[in-house]
């Protein structure tokens, strides 16, 4: 994607003479301190782990011939998989894997007792480990009897095969081809506004060399697209029905070729392939629902590292049920793995999981840092009722193909009843059909902060914040490039296209973040009375916003849902009129900050700036410049610490960072600050 440059001119409201003249940018990411790690009601986030030794430590190499399941499970006499070593493993043991494809559901009998008595699953160094929820499936496949009705005729760039599936296919006895994606209550789908091919399509998934191939929900699908000119069929309530602009998976590395049909009863597999493809391409069918996830419930101090988990077919949550779960587990630390392309969820960590009864044991206190999460179908991290929880320094990418989005689900992140949770220092880019971050109903004393949330294509928010009465915070964010993923429709309560919405939530600080190329709005508001948490609906009201940038936003830098919220510091820029909007009481206002500032006498350190900004998602890299000097603000709720982990000081200009530099452009990878 190429970096967008756009250049603001507008007036500087109370500067002070300084050394920004030329250049609004901020200090490189020093050493000087770590990440705040302070929560919204002024406690320190508590982080549980300890160092760890290990009094025995058995070996797993599939590819050796020496390994055995019944052998002892040394690294002279490795086992074959580690599925056996989940059986035999004891607290304050472990288990080191060598490079390999793994094809198994790895199902821990046991966790450990005890921060330093943890039970490890981890790589061997250096090993490149890879577990599968696939089958190989290249034997069998015959020349396809489809009708394509369209398309069939003269010369084609592909071929068409089938392939009768049985029993042995399947050896955990679960045939995802056989089995809709949609699953729960779907009483709140929206049915009206939205393509139900992807809610009824199979859970499978089918990949070759490596590419995931294009679910297509009838026959002639396999074939050549209609002409541009065919009318697009109404829907249900007569309005047109959506269609994609392409492919779902071509974004995301498909095959430019590739798709596949199921016939109704599951068990048939028609497949296109591009002609050239090699002779014999290595081709892999979803064969399980997960690929790591304990035999029972509430197991605890389980550590994974250094392992790549792919090819899951579960349902679309509720229930979360992750290419890897913790099935309602606490004290889990999952670091420096790489999981993707999960039909629906990657990583579950709450108690959503729908599998069996809940555990006395508290859920959550989970560390999950420095993965790759990444093709997930609806949810990168999913996580019912998860507290003291701290996820840090992941890249969450590539989310949401599925087209799902108007079940209320989708996200990179998403969380209910969250407490104490702190979501620092990740990359979330290039969503599609989802919400970067979602925290869903009741959350308590949260902070996300320090995190890059780029690219994102929705009907919601980069980050949507719902049905929440306590004190949680955003600060110290870039969220930048936010698209209305149903262009000309108004998307969830009219906030599509939003940097942050605010879903009858109150008590939400939003500070110094850098909020920019939102199409619609940089903050947008929705009351629900009718959301009930505890015994009240939201209100909207005592929200505060201080000391953002707000940078060319479509339609308005914030709207408020009423006169019960506050703003002051702010820095505002490219901006069309009326970017400081009033919802209610009816009629609405579209004021700007002059008048802000004269009718409700907030923004009384609030600016105007003409500024030059841009970012790469991909390179990480932003440029943001200004022709004038831009006032410093006081600190806000004790964020004294900025993006890059510098001290501020009690005063620091607005947006993520605590004081300009001298380059206009710079690298901006929140995962890379050093640590003590």
């Amino acid at each position: 994607m190429m970096m967008m440059i756009e250049k603001a001119r507008t007036w500087l409201v109370g500067a002070m003479p300084c050394c920004l003249a030329s250049v609004l940018w901020f200090s490189s990411c020093q050493p000087a301190a770590a990440m705040d790690s302070r929560l919204p009601n002024g406690t320190n986030f508590v982080i549980w782990e300890q160092p760890l030794q290990f009094s025995k430590t058995y070996h797993v190499d599939g590819n050796s011939a020496r390994s055995d399941d019944n052998g002892p499970g040394t690294s002279e006499q490795p086992f074959r998989t580690i599925s056996k070593a989940a059986q035999v493993l004891q607290p304050g043991e472990r288990v080191v894997i060598a490079s390999g494809t793994y094809r198994e559901c790895v199902r821990p009998t046991r966790g450990g007792t005890s921060p330093t008595q943890m039970i490890s699953y981890e790589a061997a160094p250096g090993a490149t480990v890879v577990v599968k929820g696939s089958e190989t499936l290249n034997d069998g496949w015959q020349l396809s009897t489809a009708s394509l009705m369209r398309g069939g005729g003269g010369s084609r760039p592909y071929s068409l095969w089938q392939h009768d599936l049985t029993g042995t296919n399947f050896p955990d006895a679960y045939n995802p081809f056989g089995m809709v994606t949609a699953q729960g209550n779907r009483a709140w789908l929206d049915t009206k506004a939205v393509d139900m091919g992807p809610y009824f399509r199979p859970r499978g998934m089918i990949f070759v060399d490596g590419k995931p191939l294009e679910p297509v929900e009838l026959s002639r699908d396999l074939g050549d697209p209609p002409p541009p000119s065919r009318a697009t069929p109404p829907s249900n309530n007569g309005t047109p029905s959506r269609t994609r602009p392409g492919p779902i998976m071509q974004e995301i590395g498909g095959s430019p070729e590739g798709k596949f049909w199921v016939e109704p009863r599951g068990t048939t597999l028609h497949m296109r392939v591009p002609t050239n493809i090699p002779a014999r391409p290595l081709i892999e069918i979803t064969t399980r629902e997960q690929a790591f996830v304990p035999l029972q419930r509430g197991l605890g101090y389980i550590r994974i590292k250094g392992i790549t988990f792919q090819h899951g077919a579960s349902g679309f949550p509720p229930p979360q049920r992750g290419l890897v779960s913790t099935k309602g587990g606490h004290h889990w630390i999952i670091e420096g793995n790489t999981i993707e392309w999960a039909n629906a969820v990657g990583l579950d960590i709450g108690t959503g999981d729908g599998n069996g009864a809940p555990s006395m044991q508290p859920v959550g206190f989970h560390i999950v840092r420095g993965n790759t999460i990444r093709y997930c179908g609806i949810e990168g991290i999913g996580g019912m009722g998860t507290r003291d929880t701290l996820i840090e320094d992941n890249l969450i990418e590539w989310v949401g193909w599925e087209d799902a989005e108007r079940a209320w689900e989708s996200a990179g992140a998403k969380f209910h009843n969250a407490r104490n949770m702190l979501f620092r220092r990740n990359v979330v880019r290039h969503i599609r059909h989802a919400n970067a971050v979602w925290f869903d109903s009741g959350n308590v004393n949260c902070r996300i902060t320090g995190n890059v949330l780029a690219d994102v294509l929705t009907v919601s928010a980069a980050i949507h914040i719902e049905a929440t009465q306590q004190q949680n915070q955003i600060d110290d964010n870039i969220i930048w490039d936010v698209r209305n993923a149903e262009p000309g429709t108004p998307g969830q309560r009219g906030c599509a296209g939003s940097g942050i919405f605010v879903h009858a939530t109150d008590n939400l600080i939003i500070a110094q973040n850098l909020i920019g190329r939102c199409e619609n709005a940089g903050v947008y508001p929705a009351l629900r009375e009718d959301r009930i948490i505890g015994t009240r609906g939201g209100t909207t009201r005592e929200n505060e916003f201080y000391n953002n940038i707000f940078f060319g936003c479509g339609k308005a830098a914030i709207a408020f849902m009423n006169e019960h919220n506050t703003s002051d510091g702010n820095l505002y820029a490219s901006l069309p009129g009326g970017y400081l909007r009033i919802l209610t009481p009816e009629p609405q206002q579209w004021l700007d900050l002059p008048s802000v500032r004269e009718f409700y006498g907030w923004e009384k350190s609030g600016t105007l700036a003409t500024v030059e900004a841009g970012f790469d998602p991909d390179r990480l890299e932003l440029t943001m410049t200004s022709e004038e000097p831009v006032s410093k603000v006081s600190v806000f709720n004790q964020i004294d610490n900025d993006m890059s982990g510098k001290g501020t000081g009690e005063t620091r200009i607005p947006g993520p960072f605590a004081d300009p530099g001298n380059q206009p452009v710079r690298k901006i990878d929140p995962r890379q600050i050093s640590r003590p």
